[in-house]
């Protein structure tokens, strides 16, 4: 499969966007947002700990091209919302983003060139299980605001296209599977944390941080019912099959569905895409 760089551009406002955009919730909301601010910087790693070690998959070269290319447009996209995000009164955003630069920073001065490419492999099986979920479930779309939905589709069906690109190189390189397993756990441990630290600085700012009440029903929807973030374990335990790969579920159909929706003739994002020099 070609992995197509597509150059998008959303032009989001605070005017269309609703400050509670995911279910008319402010739970809801504020955990995509934080989830968005981990992007930028995230994807800006993926890609630089794929480039480390690019040379040891020369096979992998076309893949690695759209791999990078669409990363980059992702973090662009992402930082256009960000900056909505702070338009809607989360003050804390420029601190969150910074701070995850900062550890990021850290983390490449401290781990080997391969266990950098492990993080973002395990980071990569994250947004893929959050991706074929958003892509599959109708509710899950339903609850998206519509002047924010098509950024989260078109992130989710890339994300699912190049879903294998950083384990192929990782292991061209010569990780194996007791890095790849232990790195996935610390770096379980760590992404929940940064992202509910994140979470709770932006519900401080939404004013909701303190009443807990006001969480109920985000809470319940994304752990007991439809249970969106609960259903995604057995997916996840995948990933410590020693014979494990992204591309053992099979979501081609799926992605050339949406291929068609969003980028085909009279496509929901055609006038949204601009031509690549």
């Amino acid at each position: 499969m070609t992995i197509q760089r597509r150059n998008v551009d959303f032009g989001l406002s605070a005017q269309a966007v609703p400050r509670d955009w995911c279910h008319d919730d402010a739970f809801q909301t504020s955990f995509l947002n934080a989830l968005s601010l981990l992007f930028p910087e995230g994807e800006k790693f993926f890609v630089e700990s794929v480039k480390q070690l690019r040379d040891k998959a020369p096979a992998l070269d076309r893949e690695i091209a759209g791999f990078i290319g669409q990363e980059a447009m992702h973090g662009k996209e992402h930082r256009a919302l960000n900056d909505l995000i702070v338009e809607h009164g989360y003050a804390s955003a420029p601190k969150i983003d910074a701070a995850l630069r900062r550890f990021l920073r850290l983390v490449r001065k401290t781990l080997p060139p391969t266990s950098q490419l492990a993080v973002t492999c395990a980071l990569e099986h994250f947004t893929a299980m959050l991706a074929e979920s958003l892509l599959t479930d109708e509710r899950m779309r339903e609850d998206i605001h519509p002047a924010v939905r098509e950024l989260w589709l078109w992130h989710a069906l890339e994300e699912s296209e190049h879903k294998a690109v950083a384990f192929d190189v990782y292991r061209a390189a010569g990780g194996g599977y007791v890095r790849r397993a232990a790195i996935m756990l610390v770096t379980t441990i760590v992404f929940f944390a940064a992202q509910a630290i994140a979470h709770a600085r932006l519900m401080a700012d939404r004013k909701i941080l303190w009443k807990p009440w006001t969480w109920l029903r985000g809470a319940g929807r994304f752990w007991v019912w439809p249970g969106y973030l609960t259903r995604l374990v057995p997916a996840y335990l995948a990933y410590f099959r020693p014979g494990f790969h992204p591309n053992d579920r099979d979501t081609e159909a799926v992605l050339a569905a949406w291929r068609d929706q969003l980028f085909g003739d009279g496509g929901a994002l055609v006038d949204r895409t601009r031509a690549i020099a």
